[in-house]
Formats: structure tokens, C-alpha cells, sequence
């Protein structure tokens, strides 16, 4: 039994992120946590809104033995709220829309999505607002190998990916120099023992500009899914957590999930 937690303002893009949930984990038995945080909308608006959310998934998504539904709903900071829930529900993953309760924010993923990722120790998928669900294929992963994750925070991966058909690339980007020093070398030999037997690959790339090189790879090699470890903030800061998002658009349509250690 999986505890999945789907914060929702309502909107259309948290609609999408819990459409993309119920697809994703269909063959999944799993308890779906649907929570809002209410600030200036009265209980019983929430309630007929919570009515009307569960009306469209149940016209949408037909019964599905597998999916249990609670809905919740807290007055308190979001973050606050989400770590509550996170702790009492034993929450396995959050599951939300990239832009929160307002598609205004200017960054990639918006200043909800944010600080769960800095302030909620819990794995997160965050789902644009364009995404819809398709078997992971192809999926990236950037790292700068300064990090070395441990296998307990990798783990998720096997879980997430199929063994079969899943491709894992390993994306490193450098803006001057590709060259690995003693460390991340050490690194990249962990990660290589920690993925053996599965499909995988590594890839080198020197340019100024991260985003732009993501979103070169990003399409040239089809991806399903961006995986990243939170720890590795100097990656966020360049991949999500800026504003300069015109030529770019990776942060529509494709998912990333986010490992904790």
C-alpha cells in the first residue's frame, strides 16, 4: 500500500497532477491524500469543491479497486501542512502541479513546488502543466558527481523506472570543462555499481548555458522524466529555480521526481 499525497488549490494545473497520479500509479494499490490549504476560502467551500473534485475523478478515472481517497483540509503555512501530513500519513511521495496555486510565479516550477523541495524531506514528483503520462522510456538524470548519493536515497529509482525497457541517462553538464576530478570520479564509480544490470548510459556535455543544454538533451533524446537528488542544489538553482524561462520548454511537459536523503 502506497501513501500519496496530492496537495490541490483546485486549479486545472493540480487537476493535471492528480489526473497524471491516478494514471501513473492505475495497477498501484495506493491511499490518495488530497489536501488543501485554506486561507481565505470557508470550509464549506471546500468541501463542495472536494465533492466536485472526486465527481471528476470518479467520470474520469472508472472505479479502480486499487485507489483510496481521503480528502483534507488544514489552515496552516503549506509547507507546515504538507510536513504534517507527510509525518501523520506516512507519506511515500507528494505528487503536485509545477506552478502551485498560482500560475503568476515567474520561476520554472513556481514557489510552491519550490519549497517543498527545499523545506519537505519526502520524494516529490512535480507534474507541468503539460505533461501527460507515458511509460517511462527515457529518462534523465543530471548530476555534477560532487555528491555522492547514498543508496537509500537512490533506491527510488528502481521502483520508478522499468527494468526492461527503461533507458537511464546519466546527464552530466559542465560549463567550461567536462573533466572529472578524483572525487566525482569516485562518485561516478558508485553510481555505476549502484545501476548495474540496468539500461544506462553517460553523457558529457560543456556549455555556458545549463538550461539551454538540458533542453537540447532533453529533446534531442525524447525524455519521459527528470530525475535530480535535492541535495544537489547548485543544479536546481540552474535547471528549476530560475526565471529566464522563454526559450526553454522542458518545464511544460516533462515531469521531474525528486530524491531526498
Amino acid at each position: 500500500m502506497k501513501n500519496i499525497l496530492l496537495p490541490t488549490d483546485f486549479s486545472e494545473n493540480s487537476w493535471n497532477a492528480i489526473a497524471y497520479a491516478l494514471e501513473f500509479l492505475k495497477d498501484t494499490t495506493c491511499n490518495f491524500y488530497m489536501l488543501h490549504v485554506a486561507n481565505t476560502i470557508t470550509t464549506t467551500d471546500c468541501k463542495a469543491a472536494f465533492q466536485k473534485l472526486q465527481t471528476r475523478i470518479s467520470t474520469k478515472f472508472p472505479s479502480n479497486q486499487n485507489h483510496h481517497f481521503f480528502t483534507l483540509i488544514e489552515c496552516d503555512s503549506f509547507i507546515q501542512s504538507v510536513r504534517n501530513q507527510v509525518a501523520d500519513k506516512k507519506i511515500d511521495i507528494i505528487i503536485m502541479g509545477a506552478k502551485g496555486a498560482s500560475s503568476a510565479h515567474t520561476n520554472i516550477i513556481g514557489t510552491y513546488a519550490e519549497n517543498v523541495i527545499k523545506k519537505v524531506k519526502c520524494k516529490l514528483l512535480i507534474v507541468p502543466e503539460n505533461a501527460t503520462y507515458t511509460m517511462f522510456d527515457e529518462v534523465a538524470f543530471p548530476t555534477d558527481f560532487t555528491l555522492a548519493s547514498d543508496i537509500q536515497t537512490l533506491a527510488p529509482i528502481h521502483s520508478f523506472l522499468d527494468k526492461k525497457i527503461t533507458s537511464l541517462r546519466v546527464l552530466h553538464i559542465n560549463k567550461v570543462t567536462n573533466h572529472l576530478n578524483q572525487q566525482q570520479q569516485a562518485n561516478k564509480a558508485l553510481l555505476e555499481d549502484f545501476l548495474e544490470g540496468r539500461s544506462y548510459s553517460f553523457h558529457f556535455v560543456s556549455n555556458a548555458n545549463i538550461e539551454t543544454a538540458v533542453e537540447n538533451f532533453i529533446t534531442r533524446k525524447t525524455i519521459d522524466l527528470m530525475i535530480m537528488v535535492a541535495k544537489n542544489l547548485n543544479y536546481f538553482k540552474q535547471i528549476l529555480f530560475h526565471s529566464n524561462v522563454d526559450h526553454i520548454s522542458y518545464h511544460r511537459n516533462i515531469p521531474f521526481l525528486v530524491l531526498h536523503e
